[in-house]
């Protein structure tokens, strides 16, 4: 498997830079023109050339702010999320230097060196297309990975209680790269701004404490807001957005104040990764894996850890990500329209057509059940000897207990 991403200047042709992950060769400069030289070609001749098949993958051209051109490569992985990636990417790009600096393109080496900052994002968004990738951090590209604790909502009203001391109208607290709270107008965001900041927060390099200037490319495109990151404990970050002040000095003793106390509840919270669900929640031993999606907040909780699964020693981790994933990306996600990311007709199309409930798929060494009830919707991997009909009970059975256990909180 391997994907890989190139950003080109529209006009000249420049490389901006070139992403790769799998098992591939970096793309020499002749190769970066020659896939250039075709979108131009197309576009001397009034057609826009937006896809085409290579041997056990394909090839996708987008342009973006009619100044950036950005070229996906996948063989062997997510083909179907290439387009999204790409949206992503873009949005990446606004995010670390603003719309007006991409539409400009004055000074692209310049461009290259402030974008190198959004490097480690863009590796974890390429994870998403990859089967083989075993970080969790960004399993799917339209939904923040996080992880169901009883402590969530006592560390919510502490990241409340922070983001009013820093002056700041958007946080969230990550724990392994997985949110676990967020401030009460975080969901104001738009959903690609807010997966956008759970990444920068999960992607930190260990700093204790570090501000990086970031754009809002829906909210704010133009203007940078200022995003303070602070470590924690071990693997534990906070991100909040702010404005110029307070200056980090004085964040640093906020931080402090509000967070020395609940040290005890964070570690708590901590013992849930990497099962992600609470322990008085209980699964049967022929579930596999099982991925639990809150549609409107567009927020997802997968796990291969489960207690008492002896079933599946068999089966490698990584496996059962990809073919959950699989499952997800290509079948289960047709149960959630609102999940799509589309433009104005289209969404409204969507929205009239008739939404099937559940979906399912039978193998030989696997049995795969999505089921969607209300806002939540749940996949499970099960071992390939239950029965259809037992499927369908026991993930009624899951996603009963979840959406009325008192230790579950979004």
């Amino acid at each position: 498997m391997s994907v890989i991403v190139i950003a080109v200047a529209t006009d000249s042709g420049v490389p901006i830079f070139s992403r790769k992950r799998g098992n591939c060769d970096n793309v020499q400069f002749s190769t970066i023109a020659s896939l250039h030289g075709i979108n131009m070609f197309s576009k001397c001749h009034n057609l826009t050339i937006m896809k085409t098949q290579v041997d056990n993958g394909s090839i996708l051209w987008k342009e973006y702010c009619k100044s950036v051109t950005l070229i996906g490569i996948v063989t062997g992985g997510l083909e179907c999320d290439l387009e999204l990636l790409l949206l992503y990417v873009h949005n990446l790009m606004v995010f670390c230097i603003g719309k007006k600096e991409l539409e400009n393109l004055k000074n692209i080496d310049q461009i290259k060196r402030e974008l190198r900052q959004c490097y480690p994002i863009l590796d974890c968004l390429l994870e998403a297309v990859d089967p083989n990738c075993v970080s969790q951090t960004c399993m799917f590209l339209d939904l923040i990975q996080s992880m169901l604790c009883p402590q969530a909502q006592q560390l919510q009203q502490v990241l409340d209680s922070y983001s009013e001391r820093v002056t700041g109208r958007w946080a969230c607290l990550s724990i392994h790269g997985h949110i676990v709270a967020t401030s009460t107008d975080f969901y104001e965001l738009d959903s690609v701004e807010a997966k956008l900041l759970m990444l920068l927060a999960a992607s930190q390099d260990g700093a204790p404490l570090r501000e990086t200037p970031i754009y809002l490319p829906q909210m704010s495109p133009n203007v940078a807001f200022r995003a303070v990151t602070c470590k924690l404990l071990a693997d534990v970050y906070v991100l909040v957005i702010c404005g110029a002040t307070p200056p980090l000095s004085e964040i640093d003793e906020i931080v402090l104040q509000c967070w020395e106390n609940s040290a005890l509840i964070i570690k708590e919270a901590k013992l849930v990764y990497p099962r992600n669900f609470p322990l008085s929640i209980t699964f049967e031993p022929c579930i596999l894996g099982i991925l639990i999606v809150n549609i409107p907040k567009k927020r997802c909780v997968f796990s291969r850890h489960l207690a008492g699964n002896q079933k599946g020693k068999s089966m490698s981790s990584p496996h059962r990500i990809d073919v959950l994933r699989t499952f997800f990306v290509t079948t289960a996600r047709d149960l959630a329209p609102e999940l799509q990311i589309k433009e104005g007709d289209d969404k409204e199309c969507s929205s009239s057509q008739c939404v099937p409930s559940e979906a399912y798929w039978c193998s030989e060494y696997h049995k795969w059940h999505a089921r969607r009830t209300a806002d939540l919707m749940t996949c499970v991997l099960y071992a390939p000897t239950v029965p259809i009909h037992t499927v369908r009970l026991l993930t009624n059975q899951i996603l009963q207990e979840i959406s009325t256990s008192k230790e579950v909180y979004w």
